[in-house]
């Protein structure tokens, strides 16, 4: 797996070794606990396949650094009640920021999952330097609005619009990011936001927030069809992501051929222009659209060609699950996209090959922040 970041923990979150945040066993427990919530040490004993004594010995030190809380015990059928285990939420958090051609997305997220503040905000595209320090103002004033303590931030994950050209961390984004194009974004950001920070693609990043805290808590092979003002995606294999040689795996907007129409948001923007319904940007149609409007069902139709190529594509590729249609699409639409998708699966013998399941995002607009801010998180504690 590719790690495009710059920057180490705060000393805070490591070991007394100095060099690791959590061992390999203890990355498994962390990790269970993330995707159940809460688990006995009995029940940790019995998914992992260890000892009960083993379990004990990799809880107690992660007890004592703050990392997992222990309940009172609750009766479970027979025998001694179990004393259930929960990650700890204050003990650490991480930043998350989505770079949008007309945006940025910042969202905080506790070590247990959840999103402590949410910011939006149009960008200051023109001068990337304008923009860090834009985005470091953001999180500063969502730390301080959110009553976190600041020392406890991991990091920062930043997921921008683009595809990375085989350079470090440099991304080749639209014409409207021109300013953060092929920059080393990861050394840049760091030192304008402090502390560690992981730079990844849009698409990527949302389905790392998928993985972890949406559909694929349940699901650890799915791919993630990202909707913004372009279109693209990223893939999970066995709950992780897989990137590719360069980092690209997931360009699913690549799949269709030239002249062929991208089902994207920006697009869909100057369709209803064409039909006489006029927004000055994707935040504004987001906003007010009237998605029963007859424009978008034509748009839909324009689309669904395209979505099906696509969608063939990564089912004999991939061979995934599932499919989530995500990135800032809404559910509503999600959901009609899905109802028109045929997926190219010729019978043999009277036998279709297994399909992927098609659904919407659960966790919605945010996805790409929210798995920005993963990103710190995951790497230090998660496996």
């Amino acid at each position: 797996m590719i790690d495009r970041h710059a920057g180490t923990f705060p000393s805070r979150f490591l070991r007394a070794d100095g060099q690791r945040t959590v061992t390999a066993n203890e990355r498994v427990v962390l990790s269970l606990l993330s995707r159940r919530g809460a688990a006995s040490r009995a029940e940790l004993a019995r998914v992992t396949g260890l000892a009960p004594h083993s379990v004990g010995r990799l809880i107690e030190p992660l007890i004592e650094r703050g990392l997992v809380i222990e309940g009172a015990p609750e009766i479970a059928g027979r025998g001694k009640p179990g004393a259930p285990l929960r990650l700890n939420p204050e003990a650490a958090f991480s930043a998350g920021v989505s770079v949008m051609t007309d945006a940025i997305t910042l969202a905080l997220v506790d070590l247990a999952g959840t999103v402590r503040a949410h910011v939006s905000a149009p960008l200051d595209c023109d001068d990337f330097n304008a923009g860090a320090r834009q985005i470091a103002a953001m999180i500063d004033g969502a730390v301080a609005e959110a009553g976190l303590d600041p020392t406890r931030r991991l990091g920062t994950g930043v997921g921008v619009t683009g595809y990375f050209i085989g350079d470090g961390a440099r991304l080749n984004p639209p014409a409207a990011l021109d300013s953060w194009a092929l920059r080393p974004l990861d050394t840049l950001l760091a030192d304008a936001l402090g502390g560690p920070v992981w730079v990844d693609n849009d698409g990527n990043v949302a389905a790392v927030g998928e993985a972890m805290l949406g559909a694929g808590r349940a699901c650890p092979d799915f791919a993630y069809l990202y909707f913004a003002a372009g279109f693209g995606g990223g893939v999970v294999a066995r709950g992780a992501p897989l990137r590719g040689a360069s980092g690209n795996a997931g360009e699913f907007g690549s799949v269709l051929p030239e002249g062929w129409y991208q089902p994207n948001l920006e697009n869909l923007r100057r369709h209803l222009a064409e039909h006489g319904i006029a927004f000055d940007g994707l935040r504004t149609m987001l906003r007010d659209v009237d998605l029963s409007a007859p424009a978008v069902e034509a748009w839909l139709i324009r689309c669904t060609p395209s979505l099906n190529l696509v969608v063939s594509a990564i089912f004999a590729a991939l061979d995934p699950a599932m499919i989530v249609l995500g990135g800032r699409l809404p559910p509503a639409l999600a959901e009609r996209m899905i109802e028109r998708i045929l997926v190219t699966n010729p019978a043999r013998r009277g036998h279709h090959r297994p399909v992927p399941r098609l659904i919407p995002s659960t966790i919605g607009s945010d996805a790409a922040a929210i798995g920005a801010a993963m990103l710190p998180t995951r790497a230090a504690f998660f496996q």
